[in-house]
């Protein structure tokens, strides 16, 4: 270890010299004109439990018991299908014009969204916390383009989220509408069928409350804002990173060379 450390000092001006002069190019690399500063806007939130605004929990038709207001594992998988898929990033794409925005242009215009897909969901998140929320986040030259991106992919995603929660809903509600109407039709002061009528229209009008657009189907504990920091580069990180890497790869040089013009006095051989 002491030789390492005499040979080290032998070399000291030149290792010293390729540390500096890497500090300096570290310096230079991640200037914002070479390096363009990303910033990351995120949007928290938790899933409302589809289950609690279900027809039977909201007219206790049947026992419901301990049907908590967010969604469970499940639930906030699904909404994660949702949040990376295809169609959402597609529409974001086209919608902020990310391949001019990533300056991917090109004549092929598949390649050019492949590519600019590809640079978008590097530069995107979607995850389930530790504490069960949903996060989504993006990474951007612009904050504030990353901040609106981030609350239109939100928005979006709970768009698809809430059609397929009211989906089936709007078949029964219409079924229920075309029975309704034959029995209607088919009324002839029929003691039966105004009954009938009557609990067709009680439980459509339950059916039209529980897919009511007006209930939440997320909860936003952390708002999508611009970010007046940069998330990187983190310059000194690269800089100290890079001083240390040109200061060992200096010393290694320097011992890989006094090895080699000393090598009987080390114990090795030249080939």
């Amino acid at each position: 270890m002491l030789e390492i450390f005499k040979i080290v000092l032998q070399w000291k001006i030149q290792v010293f010299i390729f540390t500096i002069v890497a500090i300096i190019a570290s310096v230079i690399i991640t200037m914002p004109a070479i390096m363009p500063p990303y910033f990351k806007s995120k949007q928290i939130f938790y899933l409302s439990n589809p289950v609690s605004t279900d027809r039977a929990a909201l007219f206790n038709e049947k026992e419901v018991g301990g049907v908590s207001i967010f969604g469970g594992k499940e639930d906030v998988n699904r909404f994660l299908s949702i949040l990376i898929s295809d169609e959402v990033s597609e529409k974001i794409i086209e919608k902020y014009k990310l391949i001019d925005h990533y300056n991917l242009q090109g004549e092929d215009k598949a390649l050019a969204l492949y590519y600019t897909k590809r640079e978008f969901y590097n530069q995107f998140k979607a995850l389930r916390n530790d504490l069960g929320a949903i996060e989504v986040s993006i990474l951007d030259t612009d904050a504030k383009l990353a901040a609106t991106m981030v609350k239109d992919i939100v928005a979006t995603s709970d768009s698809f989220y809430r059609n397929m929660l009211t989906e089936n809903k709007s078949t029964v509600l219409q079924l229920l509408d075309n029975q309704i109407a034959t029995k209607k039709l088919n009324l002839q002061n029929n003691t039966n069928a105004i009954d009938d009528i009557q609990k067709l229209m009680a439980i459509r009008d339950q059916y039209a409350v529980s897919s009511s657009s007006a209930f939440k189907t997320i909860y936003t504990v952390e708002a999508a804002t611009p970010a007046v920091k940069k998330a990187k580069p983190v310059r000194w990180m690269i800089v100290v990173i890079t001083a240390l890497a040109a200061f060992l790869s200096a010393s290694l040089f320097a011992l890989l060379i006094e090895l080699y013009k000393h090598a009987d006095q080390y114990g090795f051989q030249r080939s």
